[in-house]
């Protein structure tokens, strides 16, 4: 008992609770949305074994750069294939490092026992839980973020070359996951502070600049090598999409385009349930603002300019303001032991009351987003109906002599349908394959247009269609088993399945 009383047995169930939300029916859960685009290219990257051209349905796609889907390639080696789990669970371990992150960040600048605080909103906040268990760069560039802020609040001061080294490394590593907000945000955190009392004198210095040489170094690193190495006839430049997604899209935004009050509306919605705290901690803040503690000035101030600079950028949408939300929580965490202290720290009735929220939302979400969503997920779908194809085309032969053609999938990417022979064939919607015909007129199709004899023998077709429409080359039907995606228990819950995913598997001689 004296251990669970210590900081250290805080500290401990905070990281454990936070595991068992993030953790819980990780693996039983479909893909959903931009899950698909990392599922696709980090298969692709497996199947072929080139790891520095990102392909997405058979096409150059260099929309990010290469190390957000390393880490999935990476986890899929060391757990013995892709999966649901080695897709997510580098989004799961940054979010747990994020946890800690802000609980380190509070204990050290604020009072003590807002890190603790800080660490329990964060973790029951719900889209943080969800956005943590879903396959994309954004909470790795959240969890940079926060290691960045940690690690200047070290030793603001210190004007070390290893100190400086560390941070832009931090920075150069944040910005390789999703693009060059992970050098802006920090930046923009921390101006506040450095410019205040001419901090930044200090630090305008050889060593700062011989540090920022080698990161940026670090981070061209992975564009350098993928020039070298990546295939000659590769058609996208790395640097080419950064500028793009990072620069054009700010000034000239291309997709995207959400009204200017975007954030206003969703950092209040990606904060719940403990919006209020930080909006009473920012009106107690403004309205105190000469008798408010340094730190949390400098919070505030720079909860502005992020605020700011993503409004400013023509390209808007809802979770983009992931990477705010932890320095909210943190305000809000600051306001709660505020108002503990000025009823007396030993209020007990007011602890009580925290404990209980946070143990009851916890639960909470563990029930949503580990039990009943993915038993919303299960009884059918996409993972079983790729269990299904592989378990029948292992009747007629080892998997790894199977081929599979993928005909216009909607972005939808059959990751569970890995057979450890040659990676996937592309066929786009917008291309003259037969619509009509019989299994003869599609082989030689595939024959003349990929410059590949494909065997009728070895080859899985897959294609996708809206419910309801008809079975898209159903010719194949007469001389192939047909195995269709069955509805989940949600789907005969709720309603009935819009996508239908549907293998032709050859019947054999």
């Amino acid at each position: 008992m004296k251990f669970w009383a210590s900081d250290r047995g805080a500290l401990a169930l905070l990281l454990g609770v936070s595991a068992l939300i993030l953790l819980l029916g990780l693996g039983t859960r479909e893909l959903w949305g931009p899950e698909t685009r990392w599922a696709n290219i980090a298969l692709q990257m497996l199947q072929s074994g080139d790891y520095f051209d990102p392909y997405l349905k058979g096409e150059a796609y260099y929309d990010k750069p290469l190390p957000s889907y390393w880490l999935i390639t990476a986890t899929a080696w060391l757990t013995g294939g892709l999966g649901h789990w080695s897709l997510r669970l580098s989004s799961v371990i940054a979010a747990w490092l994020s946890i800690w992150l802000v609980y380190l960040i509070g204990e050290q600048l604020m009072r003590k026992g807002t890190g603790l605080i800080a660490g329990w909103m964060l973790a029951t906040t719900f889209y943080f839980a969800f956005w943590a268990r879903v396959a994309t760069a954004d909470i790795l560039t959240v969890c940079g973020v926060l290691a960045a802020v940690w690690w200047y609040w070290r030793g603001p001061q210190d004007t070390r070359f290893s100190r400086y080294l560390v941070f832009f490394l931090l920075l150069s590593l944040t910005s390789l996951f999703k693009g060059l907000i992970g050098f802006i945000l920090p930046g923009l955190l921390l101006l506040p502070h450095v410019v205040q009392g001419g901090r930044w004198k200090s630090h305008l210095n050889l060593r700062l600049c011989a540090a920022l040489v080698i990161a940026g170094a670090f981070y061209m690193t992975p564009f350098i090598l993928s020039h070298l190495y990546g295939a000659p006839t590769y058609g996208e430049s790395g640097l080419g999409l950064v500028l793009r997604e990072n620069v054009v899209r700010f000034f000239q935004p291309f997709d995207n385009i959400g009204p200017i009050y975007t954030y206003l509306i969703y950092l209040p919605v990606y904060t719940l349930p403990w919006a209020p705290c930080w909006m009473l901690g920012l009106w107690f803040a403004l309205r105190h603002w000469r008798s408010v503690e340094p730190n949390t000035r400098w919070l505030v101030w720079g909860l502005g300019l992020l605020m700011l600079f993503f409004t400013a950028s023509g390209s808007r949408r809802s979770y983009y303001v992931l990477p705010l939300v932890p320095f909210a929580q943190l305000l809000g965490a600051w306001w709660i032991t505020r108002r503990m202290a000025e009823r007396n720290a030993t209020d007990r009735f007011g602890s009580r009351r925290l404990k209980i929220g946070f143990g009851l939302t916890a639960v909470l979400l563990m029930a949503i987003l580990g039990v009943f969503y993915p038993w919303t997920n299960g009884g059918g779908g996409v993972v079983q109906f790729g269990e299904t194809v592989r378990l029948e085309a292992s009747k007629r032969a080892p998997l790894n002599t199977w081929r599979m053609v993928m005909i216009e999938v909607d972005n939808k990417v059959p990751m569970y349908l890995q057979t450890g022979g040659a990676p996937f064939y592309y066929v786009q919607q917008t291309q003259d394959f037969p619509r009509t015909g019989d299994t003869a007129a599609l082989m030689t199709w595939l024959d003349n247009t990929s410059g590949q004899h494909w065997d009728p023998q070895r080859t899985i077709v897959i294609t996708q269609y809206r419910n309801g429409d008809a079975v898209p080359l159903d010719y194949l039907s007469a001389d192939h088993q047909v195995i269709t995606t069955a509805p989940t228990n949600g789907e005969r819950l709720f309603h009935g399945r819009e996508d239908q995913s549907v293998a032709f598997i050859p019947r054999g001689e």
